[in-house]
Protein backbone atom coordinates (compact mmCIF):
# COMPACT_ATOMS: atom_id res chain seq x y z
CA UNK A 1 0.00 0.00 0.00
CA UNK A 2 3.21 2.42 0.35
CA UNK A 3 3.15 2.98 -2.97
CA UNK A 4 -0.17 3.85 -3.98
CA UNK A 5 -1.01 7.51 -3.90
CA UNK A 6 -4.49 8.93 -1.63
CA UNK A 7 -6.31 8.37 -4.35
CA UNK A 8 -5.55 5.12 -5.29
CA UNK A 9 -5.74 3.76 -2.07
CA UNK A 10 -9.30 5.41 -1.92
CA UNK A 11 -10.07 3.33 -5.18
CA UNK A 12 -8.87 0.35 -4.23
CA UNK A 13 -11.03 0.16 -0.57
CA UNK A 14 -13.89 0.94 -2.82
CA UNK A 15 -13.08 -1.90 -5.42
CA UNK A 16 -12.68 -4.02 -2.27
CA UNK A 17 -15.44 -3.16 -0.49
CA UNK A 18 -17.91 -3.20 -4.09
CA UNK A 19 -16.37 -7.38 -4.41
CA UNK A 20 -16.84 -7.83 -0.84
CA UNK A 21 -20.73 -6.78 -0.76
CA UNK A 22 -20.88 -8.56 -4.10
CA UNK A 23 -19.64 -11.96 -2.35
CA UNK A 24 -22.31 -11.25 0.12
CA UNK A 25 -25.13 -10.93 -1.97
CA UNK A 26 -23.82 -13.18 -5.08
CA UNK A 27 -26.23 -16.02 -3.29
CA UNK A 28 -29.41 -13.75 -3.77
CA UNK A 29 -28.76 -13.38 -7.53
CA UNK A 30 -30.19 -15.24 -10.01
CA UNK A 31 -30.57 -15.00 -14.10
CA UNK A 32 -33.28 -12.27 -14.86
CA UNK A 33 -34.80 -14.28 -16.93
CA UNK A 34 -35.55 -17.26 -14.40
CA UNK A 35 -38.93 -15.88 -13.04
CA UNK A 36 -40.41 -19.46 -11.90
CA UNK A 37 -40.10 -23.02 -12.74
CA UNK A 38 -39.90 -23.62 -8.67
CA UNK A 39 -40.48 -27.23 -8.40
CA UNK A 40 -37.87 -29.43 -6.00
CA UNK A 41 -34.91 -30.76 -7.88
CA UNK A 42 -36.05 -28.72 -11.28
CA UNK A 43 -33.40 -27.75 -13.50
CA UNK A 44 -33.07 -24.77 -16.42
CA UNK A 45 -30.57 -24.53 -18.73
CA UNK A 46 -29.03 -21.32 -19.08
CA UNK A 47 -26.70 -19.98 -22.05
CA UNK A 48 -24.32 -16.17 -22.16
CA UNK A 49 -23.33 -15.90 -25.58
CA UNK A 50 -21.45 -12.92 -24.75
CA UNK A 51 -18.94 -14.98 -22.27
CA UNK A 52 -19.48 -19.03 -24.10
CA UNK A 53 -20.78 -20.51 -20.98
CA UNK A 54 -23.51 -22.91 -20.32
CA UNK A 55 -24.56 -23.04 -16.84
CA UNK A 56 -26.76 -25.51 -14.86
CA UNK A 57 -29.38 -24.02 -12.48
CA UNK A 58 -31.59 -26.59 -10.02
CA UNK A 59 -34.14 -25.47 -7.59
CA UNK A 60 -34.23 -26.69 -4.09
CA UNK A 61 -34.83 -24.85 -1.11
CA UNK A 62 -33.91 -21.81 -4.20
CA UNK A 63 -32.27 -21.69 -6.99
CA UNK A 64 -28.79 -22.48 -7.42
CA UNK A 65 -26.15 -22.73 -10.39
CA UNK A 66 -24.82 -26.68 -10.30
CA UNK A 67 -22.48 -26.84 -13.35
CA UNK A 68 -21.40 -24.49 -15.71
CA UNK A 69 -19.31 -25.44 -18.89
CA UNK A 70 -17.65 -23.39 -21.61
CA UNK A 71 -19.05 -23.46 -24.88
CA UNK A 72 -19.23 -22.39 -27.93
CA UNK A 73 -22.21 -20.99 -30.48
CA UNK A 74 -22.60 -19.77 -33.94
CA UNK A 75 -19.94 -18.13 -36.18
CA UNK A 76 -21.73 -15.19 -36.76
CA UNK A 77 -22.87 -12.82 -33.03
CA UNK A 78 -26.62 -11.82 -32.91
CA UNK A 79 -29.63 -13.31 -33.00
CA UNK A 80 -31.03 -16.22 -35.71
CA UNK A 81 -33.64 -15.36 -38.18
CA UNK A 82 -32.97 -17.40 -40.83
CA UNK A 83 -31.80 -20.58 -42.31
CA UNK A 84 -27.76 -20.67 -42.78
CA UNK A 85 -27.37 -17.27 -41.00
CA UNK A 86 -24.87 -19.02 -38.86
CA UNK A 87 -26.28 -17.21 -35.69
CA UNK A 88 -27.60 -18.61 -32.78
CA UNK A 89 -30.93 -18.07 -31.49
CA UNK A 90 -31.91 -16.28 -28.42
CA UNK A 91 -34.59 -16.96 -26.45
CA UNK A 92 -36.45 -19.43 -24.28
CA UNK A 93 -36.79 -22.98 -25.63
CA UNK A 94 -37.11 -26.85 -24.62
CA UNK A 95 -35.18 -30.21 -25.22
CA UNK A 96 -37.22 -32.12 -26.45
CA UNK A 97 -35.26 -35.14 -28.32
CA UNK A 98 -31.51 -36.70 -27.52
CA UNK A 99 -29.29 -38.87 -29.90
CA UNK A 100 -26.45 -40.66 -29.89
CA UNK A 101 -22.92 -39.87 -32.25
CA UNK A 102 -22.92 -42.40 -33.90
CA UNK A 103 -26.31 -42.73 -34.18
CA UNK A 104 -26.17 -38.94 -36.06
CA UNK A 105 -23.43 -40.64 -38.38
CA UNK A 106 -25.54 -42.81 -39.60
CA UNK A 107 -27.37 -40.25 -41.17
CA UNK A 108 -25.21 -37.85 -41.51
CA UNK A 109 -21.70 -39.31 -42.28
CA UNK A 110 -18.59 -37.65 -41.93
CA UNK A 111 -20.49 -34.62 -41.34
CA UNK A 112 -21.79 -35.71 -37.91
CA UNK A 113 -18.30 -35.64 -36.77
CA UNK A 114 -18.77 -31.98 -35.30
CA UNK A 115 -21.34 -32.99 -33.30
CA UNK A 116 -19.06 -35.48 -31.20
CA UNK A 117 -20.27 -38.15 -28.88
CA UNK A 118 -24.19 -36.43 -28.88
CA UNK A 119 -27.16 -34.09 -29.07
CA UNK A 120 -30.13 -32.47 -27.53
CA UNK A 121 -32.74 -30.81 -29.81
CA UNK A 122 -33.37 -27.51 -28.99
CA UNK A 123 -36.85 -26.22 -29.97
CA UNK A 124 -36.14 -23.63 -32.37
CA UNK A 125 -37.70 -21.85 -33.99
CA UNK A 126 -40.64 -21.40 -31.14
CA UNK A 127 -43.76 -20.22 -31.65
CA UNK A 128 -43.32 -16.67 -30.88
CA UNK A 129 -40.02 -16.63 -32.92
CA UNK A 130 -42.38 -18.70 -36.16
CA UNK A 131 -45.60 -16.29 -35.77
CA UNK A 132 -44.25 -13.09 -34.27
CA UNK A 133 -40.74 -12.75 -35.17
CA UNK A 134 -41.14 -14.73 -38.46
CA UNK A 135 -38.03 -16.39 -38.25
CA UNK A 136 -36.97 -19.50 -39.85
CA UNK A 137 -34.71 -22.60 -39.63
CA UNK A 138 -34.46 -25.75 -38.10
CA UNK A 139 -31.02 -27.85 -36.16
CA UNK A 140 -30.19 -25.80 -33.72
CA UNK A 141 -29.05 -28.49 -31.04
CA UNK A 142 -26.45 -28.41 -27.57
CA UNK A 143 -24.17 -31.31 -28.72
CA UNK A 144 -20.48 -32.39 -27.93
CA UNK A 145 -17.01 -31.86 -30.41
CA UNK A 146 -15.18 -33.72 -32.63
CA UNK A 147 -12.12 -31.90 -30.94
CA UNK A 148 -11.07 -31.80 -27.03
CA UNK A 149 -12.41 -28.28 -26.99
CA UNK A 150 -15.79 -27.15 -28.57
CA UNK A 151 -14.65 -24.66 -31.88
CA UNK A 152 -17.56 -22.43 -33.63
CA UNK A 153 -20.71 -23.35 -34.42
CA UNK A 154 -23.11 -23.06 -37.32
CA UNK A 155 -25.64 -21.83 -34.69
CA UNK A 156 -25.77 -24.77 -32.48
CA UNK A 157 -24.56 -24.52 -28.95
CA UNK A 158 -21.36 -26.95 -28.46
CA UNK A 159 -19.80 -28.42 -25.65
CA UNK A 160 -16.82 -30.69 -24.49
CA UNK A 161 -17.75 -34.52 -24.88
CA UNK A 162 -17.17 -34.71 -21.37
CA UNK A 163 -19.34 -32.04 -20.32
CA UNK A 164 -21.90 -33.55 -22.69
CA UNK A 165 -22.09 -36.57 -20.75
CA UNK A 166 -22.15 -34.52 -17.54
CA UNK A 167 -25.08 -32.63 -18.69
CA UNK A 168 -26.76 -35.76 -19.55
CA UNK A 169 -27.55 -36.35 -15.67
CA UNK A 170 -29.33 -32.96 -15.76
CA UNK A 171 -31.82 -32.81 -18.65
CA UNK A 172 -34.93 -34.62 -19.01
CA UNK A 173 -36.47 -34.41 -21.95
CA UNK A 174 -40.13 -32.13 -22.37
CA UNK A 175 -39.13 -30.49 -19.08
CA UNK A 176 -35.84 -29.02 -19.19
CA UNK A 177 -35.91 -25.56 -20.68
CA UNK A 178 -33.35 -23.14 -21.90
CA UNK A 179 -32.74 -19.79 -21.67
CA UNK A 180 -30.33 -18.21 -24.48
CA UNK A 181 -29.06 -14.70 -24.13
CA UNK A 182 -26.62 -12.75 -25.93
CA UNK A 183 -25.64 -11.43 -22.68
CA UNK A 184 -27.31 -12.94 -19.05
CA UNK A 185 -27.79 -10.21 -16.57
CA UNK A 186 -28.60 -11.25 -12.97
CA UNK A 187 -31.00 -9.72 -10.85
CA UNK A 188 -31.80 -10.18 -6.73
CA UNK A 189 -33.84 -13.38 -6.01
CA UNK A 190 -35.83 -11.32 -3.59
CA UNK A 191 -36.80 -8.38 -6.78
CA UNK A 192 -37.69 -11.90 -9.53
CA UNK A 193 -39.83 -12.90 -6.46
CA UNK A 194 -42.14 -9.69 -6.54
CA UNK A 195 -41.96 -10.04 -10.19
CA UNK A 196 -43.07 -13.08 -10.06
CA UNK A 197 -45.87 -12.80 -8.27
CA UNK A 198 -47.11 -10.27 -10.38
CA UNK A 199 -47.16 -12.98 -13.17
CA UNK A 200 -48.45 -15.48 -11.11
CA UNK A 201 -51.67 -13.49 -10.08
CA UNK A 202 -51.93 -12.30 -14.16
CA UNK A 203 -51.85 -15.81 -14.90
CA UNK A 204 -54.60 -16.80 -11.88
CA UNK A 205 -56.99 -13.55 -13.03
CA UNK A 206 -56.59 -15.09 -16.70
CA UNK A 207 -57.42 -17.81 -15.91
CA UNK A 208 -60.95 -17.05 -13.30
CA UNK A 209 -61.71 -14.82 -15.88
CA UNK A 210 -61.50 -17.55 -18.76
CA UNK A 211 -63.97 -19.55 -16.00
CA UNK A 212 -66.29 -16.95 -15.70
CA UNK A 213 -68.72 -15.48 -18.02
CA UNK A 214 -67.72 -11.88 -18.58
CA UNK A 215 -65.96 -12.78 -21.77
CA UNK A 216 -65.08 -8.42 -22.18
CA UNK A 217 -63.23 -8.77 -18.68
CA UNK A 218 -61.53 -12.33 -19.87
CA UNK A 219 -60.62 -10.30 -23.62
CA UNK A 220 -59.14 -7.78 -22.06
CA UNK A 221 -55.87 -9.86 -21.04
CA UNK A 222 -55.13 -9.94 -24.99
CA UNK A 223 -53.34 -7.10 -26.49
CA UNK A 224 -54.53 -5.45 -29.30
CA UNK A 225 -51.61 -6.79 -31.45
CA UNK A 226 -52.62 -10.54 -30.84
CA UNK A 227 -51.56 -12.82 -33.28
CA UNK A 228 -51.38 -16.44 -33.92
CA UNK A 229 -51.20 -19.04 -36.95
CA UNK A 230 -55.05 -18.26 -37.67
CA UNK A 231 -56.00 -14.92 -35.79
CA UNK A 232 -55.54 -11.71 -34.67
CA UNK A 233 -57.25 -9.76 -32.12
CA UNK A 234 -60.20 -9.08 -34.39
CA UNK A 235 -61.19 -12.61 -35.38
CA UNK A 236 -59.69 -14.12 -31.81
CA UNK A 237 -62.23 -12.22 -30.10
CA UNK A 238 -64.83 -13.01 -32.56
CA UNK A 239 -63.91 -16.97 -32.12
CA UNK A 240 -63.52 -16.65 -28.49
CA UNK A 241 -67.10 -15.02 -27.97
CA UNK A 242 -68.65 -18.31 -30.17
CA UNK A 243 -66.71 -20.85 -28.75
CA UNK A 244 -67.35 -20.08 -24.70
CA UNK A 245 -70.90 -19.54 -25.66
CA UNK A 246 -71.36 -22.51 -26.57
CA UNK A 247 -68.69 -24.56 -23.89
CA UNK A 248 -70.52 -23.35 -20.62
CA UNK A 249 -69.31 -24.51 -16.89
CA UNK A 250 -65.87 -24.08 -18.40
CA UNK A 251 -62.74 -24.96 -15.39
CA UNK A 252 -59.56 -24.64 -16.52
CA UNK A 253 -56.56 -26.74 -14.45
CA UNK A 254 -52.98 -25.22 -15.19
CA UNK A 255 -50.25 -28.09 -13.97
CA UNK A 256 -46.36 -27.88 -14.17
CA UNK A 257 -46.19 -23.92 -14.70
CA UNK A 258 -42.99 -22.28 -15.76
CA UNK A 259 -42.54 -18.72 -16.31
CA UNK A 260 -39.12 -17.50 -18.18
CA UNK A 261 -38.49 -14.55 -19.65
CA UNK A 262 -36.28 -13.30 -22.97
CA UNK A 263 -35.78 -9.70 -24.70
CA UNK A 264 -38.79 -8.67 -22.21
CA UNK A 265 -41.19 -11.35 -23.45
CA UNK A 266 -42.71 -13.50 -20.63
CA UNK A 267 -43.08 -17.22 -22.02
CA UNK A 268 -45.45 -19.01 -19.84
CA UNK A 269 -45.49 -22.41 -20.21
CA UNK A 270 -48.14 -25.26 -18.18
CA UNK A 271 -50.29 -28.22 -18.80
CA UNK A 272 -53.74 -27.38 -19.44
CA UNK A 273 -56.95 -29.45 -18.20
CA UNK A 274 -60.09 -27.89 -19.89
CA UNK A 275 -63.45 -29.05 -19.05
CA UNK A 276 -67.21 -27.96 -20.39
CA UNK A 277 -70.42 -28.83 -21.18
CA UNK A 278 -69.29 -30.33 -24.82
CA UNK A 279 -65.33 -30.57 -24.88
CA UNK A 280 -62.96 -32.22 -22.31
CA UNK A 281 -59.26 -32.17 -23.26
CA UNK A 282 -55.57 -31.79 -21.80
CA UNK A 283 -52.69 -30.13 -23.68
CA UNK A 284 -49.15 -27.91 -23.59
CA UNK A 285 -50.53 -24.34 -23.35
CA UNK A 286 -48.11 -21.63 -24.00
CA UNK A 287 -48.94 -17.33 -23.38
CA UNK A 288 -46.52 -14.89 -24.56
CA UNK A 289 -47.19 -11.25 -22.42
CA UNK A 290 -45.39 -8.23 -22.60
CA UNK A 291 -45.97 -5.40 -20.76
CA UNK A 292 -47.50 -2.69 -22.35
CA UNK A 293 -49.55 0.62 -21.22
CA UNK A 294 -51.63 -0.85 -19.55
CA UNK A 295 -50.43 -3.63 -18.05
CA UNK A 296 -49.70 -7.32 -18.98
CA UNK A 297 -51.07 -8.32 -22.01
CA UNK A 298 -51.08 -11.61 -24.18
CA UNK A 299 -49.38 -11.00 -27.60
CA UNK A 300 -49.54 -14.67 -28.74
CA UNK A 301 -51.01 -17.88 -27.51
CA UNK A 302 -50.79 -22.16 -28.66
CA UNK A 303 -51.89 -25.04 -27.65
CA UNK A 304 -50.92 -28.62 -28.53
CA UNK A 305 -51.63 -32.33 -27.14
CA UNK A 306 -50.09 -34.00 -24.73
CA UNK A 307 -47.16 -35.43 -25.63
CA UNK A 308 -44.47 -37.91 -23.90
CA UNK A 309 -40.53 -36.87 -24.83
CA UNK A 310 -37.89 -40.03 -24.72
CA UNK A 311 -34.67 -39.78 -26.15
CA UNK A 312 -34.13 -42.39 -28.96
CA UNK A 313 -32.93 -46.09 -28.68
CA UNK A 314 -29.26 -45.21 -29.42
CA UNK A 315 -29.53 -42.82 -26.86
CA UNK A 316 -30.60 -44.22 -24.07
CA UNK A 317 -27.93 -47.59 -24.83
CA UNK A 318 -25.22 -44.94 -24.99
CA UNK A 319 -26.58 -43.42 -22.02
CA UNK A 320 -28.13 -45.52 -20.18
CA UNK A 321 -26.66 -44.34 -16.39
CA UNK A 322 -27.76 -40.97 -17.17
CA UNK A 323 -31.55 -42.09 -18.43
CA UNK A 324 -31.49 -44.03 -15.29
CA UNK A 325 -30.49 -40.52 -13.03
CA UNK A 326 -32.64 -37.88 -15.33
CA UNK A 327 -34.29 -39.27 -17.68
Amino acid sequence: MKYLNSSQRILLFLVILFLSNFSINADTLRPSGLIFNDYHGSTVIVIDKSVCRLMVYKFYESWEMDKVFPCTTGKVDGDKFHEGDFKTPTGIYWLNQAWAGWELAQYYGNEANVYGTGAFEVSYPNYYDQVVERKDGHGIWIHGTIKGSPIPTRGCVSVSNNDFLELTHSVKLGDTPVIIEEKISFSPSDEIDREQQILLGTIESWRRAWEGDDPDNYLSYYSDNFLTEKWNNRSWRKHKLNVNSQNERRRILINDLSVLKSKNIYHIRFVQTYTSAILNDVGFKQLFLVREEDGLKIVSENWTPLKQFSPSPAFQYAYKESNQNSM
